[in-house]
């Protein structure tokens, strides 16, 4: 990002970026050069088994057009990363190694010859601190001076290693008229790991420049343990010449905080509750400024767009199409960015701070005593963002069972945009304690993906799991800085997202509600007698007849569920009779933008006392946005049936983008599969959830009895793993 001064995400834990990433940019001499960016590895692997983005590292850094490789280390994990370096050194391309996160490692008292690290592996290195983009100018002057020189670094193996290292050379070499630099390190990865192996020789996978190794090349099944020994033995007295330790304060922190983080039974409350104050903090802060934005821009889109137009004696159609249409589609979108920003803000200083790479490993527990892979939360909690970078992220796991099981399971987490739904259904619905809705939401929608990969597993897709080998990066503080950057590119990712679908949609829907047709009952809009035709089938999760517009809010939301709620508020609009002519007789900017400012400040003042009362329920309070908020408490005829709707928006088919998103990382039958399963579980739970509602007559004590399910289910998992542990103790 500092290079190509572009603004892709970043990450201080795997799964963040799993597909390589291109920009440009002047190195010192003002010559202008291309910068790709490659997934984070931990070691360099060319076997076809392992996982994608490892493979898509290796194949891109053996192309010839590489012709320089920019290696960041962490300097305060000096040891570590070592290892791939040593790695990337038998390329014999030109490297330079970026000593990153100075600034951590002296905070650790952690000093760092780096002019003698540069002499020993006969590289150039740079020391930096990237989120303060301090070194910058040194590492372009670096790229400048380093494109042609190549370190003669090597690592000493056995001499019956070094004679396999050979033979394995020539033959690749003879069989593929592969470069000896580039055959040897080839040598190196099948002896460190790959079996029976097509090495492609290039990452244009299309040329046929490549060479197969087969049984006879193979070699002793420790020998991958042997030349990971010799590695890291060279590369800790390599350490112990360049590098002083004075203290260990900052681990042993960390690993204090881990006591009780990481706890055998604290540590999946401790999660529950952590996410519980996101939700509570991000839905509280976030609503006390949705009607703030929603009032505004609708006074500017929607009213005041449709009262200057009329004034200059526009004609209705183009009023329709601007205001109710173009309008309406940027109020609704705009309506979204308090809650949602907040949501990002939260989740940032969880990422940020370390925390969210111990969630993956606090939930690994849970996952593999079901038997699923523990590594594929960590795409799911992507997910948490969006569906399709959470689907792409199951790249990282090493076995084609758990990333298909993986891509299975993560559409059922509660993306983005399905959090702008529920945020405007708890304000209608819920507006006091909707943390509590929102939280159980995301709860069961984490169950939901445990209980499809457990049923695949048992099922069609057999195996043995494979292990979680995950990073705990250091707790620390992440800057305000940061935090607001990391923000507002996830924030604008998201607008530009929903906006590009939302207003067309709106426009669209505009359009077809102008639209009249005769029918036996009457003159209606085309799409109101669609919606009329097909809502019967949504009657038992207690959508009647006369919300025909959620239901086509539901079909709408196939395409992005940002949609839904654009949908909702054009069709809500017109059949809550707020008339054009009702509208322009009572608007006025003034009026509009006090009114605007006077509920910010009395929802600003009800912030605390919200959050120190989560679990209160109160009454549907009206004030703004009611000429929305208010059809909709109408046409929901119960609590019941607005959860139940939620419900069916959790867990029913996936956006066109996943859905796509499934088909390129798995194969179309899997797609189909995905929505078909997709629908049949968010129609059950829907309907099961309202029958047992109007049963019972009491929603409150369907949640009560919700969070006892929950509260069991963490106390049973609990007990099982003691009584494990005490079994393997009293045995062993």
């Amino acid at each position: 990002n500092l290079l190509t001064g572009d603004n892709q995400r970043v990450g201080n834990w795997a799964g963040v970026t799993v597909e390589k990433k291109s920009g440009s940019c002047f190195d010192s001499l003002n010559q202008e050069i291309e910068i790709i960016d490659l997934p984070g590895v931990y070691s360099l692997c060319i076997d076809e088994s392992k996982a994608e983005d490892c493979k898509i590292t290796a194949r891109e850094l053996v192309d010839d057009s590489v012709d320089l490789i920019i290696n960041i280390i962490d300097a305060s994990n000096l040891e570590r990363n070592l290892y791939l370096t040593t790695q990337l050194l038998e390329l014999k391309k030109p490297m330079i190694i970026v000593m990153n996160m100075m600034d951590v490692a002296n905070y650790r008292k952690i000093s760092i010859d780096t002019e003698l690290l540069a002499k020993k592996l006969d590289c150039t290195v740079v020391s930096m601190q990237a989120h303060k983009s301090i070194g910058i100018n040194e590492l372009k002057k670096a790229i400048t001076k380093s494109s042609k020189n190549i370190s003669k670094f090597y690592i000493s193996f056995p001499d019956d290693l070094k004679r396999k290292i050979t033979n394995i050379t020539k033959k690749i070499s003879e069989e593929s008229s592969a470069h000896i630099d580039l055959a040897t390190f080839h040598a190196y990865r099948f002896l460190e790991g790959g079996r029976n192996i097509k090495f492609s020789l290039c990452s244009d996978e299309s040329t046929n420049n490549s060479c197969n190794i087969n049984h006879q090349d193979a070699v002793p099944e420790d020998t991958d343990i042997i030349m990971a020994d010799k590695r890291y033995c060279a590369i800790h007295s390599l350490v112990l010449s360049v590098q002083s330790k004075k203290s260990d304060f900052k681990e042993n922190l960390s690993a204090k905080i881990d006591k009780l983080i990481l706890n055998r039974f604290l540590a999946l409350p401790l999660f529950l509750g952590i996410m519980y104050c996101i939700f509570l903090i991000a839905l509280n802060v976030g609503s006390a400024f949705q009607d703030f934005f929603s009032i505004l821009t609708n006074a500017i889109f929607v009213e005041g767009a449709a009262e200057a137009l009329n004034s200059i004696h526009t004609p209705n159609w183009l009023v329709v199409l601007l205001a109710n249409g173009i309008g309406r589609g940027i109020n609704t979108t705009a309506t979204f960015i308090p809650v949602i920003a907040m949501m990002f803000f939260c989740l940032s200083i969880l990422e940020l701070s370390g925390y969210m790479a111990r969630a993956a490993f606090i939930i690994d527990r849970i996952m593999r005593i079901l038997g699923l892979p523990g590594k594929s939360f960590v795409p799911m909690i992507v997910g948490f963002g969006c569906n399709v970078p959470g689907i792409m992220a199951a790249r990282t796991l090493d076995s084609e069972r758990d990333r298909v099981l993986t891509v299975l399971m993560s559409p059922f987490m509660s993306c983005s945009a399905r959090l702008a739904i529920y945020a405007v259904f708890v304000a209608a619905f819920f507006p006091s304690g909707g943390q509590n809705i929102v939280f159980s939401l995301y709860i069961i929608g984490i169950l939901m993906a445990v209980f499809t990969g457990f049923l695949l597993r048992k099922t069609f897709l057999h195996g043995q799991e494979s292990p979680l080998i995950i990073e705990l990066p250091a707790y620390h503080v992440p800057s305000f800085k940061r935090l607001t950057k990391e923000t507002m590119f996830r924030l604008r990712h998201f607008l530009i997202r929903a906006g590009k679908l939302i207003i067309p949609i709106c426009v669209l829907l505009s359009g077809l509600d102008s639209l009249i047709i005769h029918t036996f009952t009457g003159e209606m809009s085309v799409i109101e007698a669609f919606g009329k035709w097909i809502t019967p089938i949504f009657s038992p999760m207690g959508i009647s007849q006369d919300n025909w517009p959620a239901v086509v809010g539901l079909l709408t939301g196939t395409l992005a569920k940002e949609v839904v709620i654009g949908c909702l508020n054009s069709l809500y609009v017109k059949i809550g009779y707020v008339t054009d002519t009702e509208m322009l007789k009572q608007f006025s900017f003034v009026t509009e933008f006090k009114e605007a400012f006077t509920v910010l400040f009395a929802k600003l003042g009800g912030i605390k006392e919200a959050i120190l009362n989560p679990f209160q329920i109160k009454p549907a309070l009206t004030g703004v946005n009611q000429a929305i908020y208010g059809v909709m408490q109408e046409h929901f005829h119960s609590l019941a049936a607005a959860y139940s709707y939620l419900l069916f928006v959790l867990l029913y088919i996936p956006c066109a983008s996943t859905m796509a998103a499934i088909r390129q990382e798995t194969t179309s039958k899997l797609m189909w599969f995905s929505i078909l399963w997709s629908l049949v579980i968010a129609y059950v739970t829907a309907v099961v959830f309202y029958q047992a509602a109007g049963i019972l007559h009491n929603y409150q004590f369907i949640f009560s009895w919700f969070k006892w399910i929950i509260l069991l289910i963490i106390l049973g998992t609990g007990i099982k793993k003691s009584l494990i542990v005490t079994k393997k103790f009293v045995l062993g």
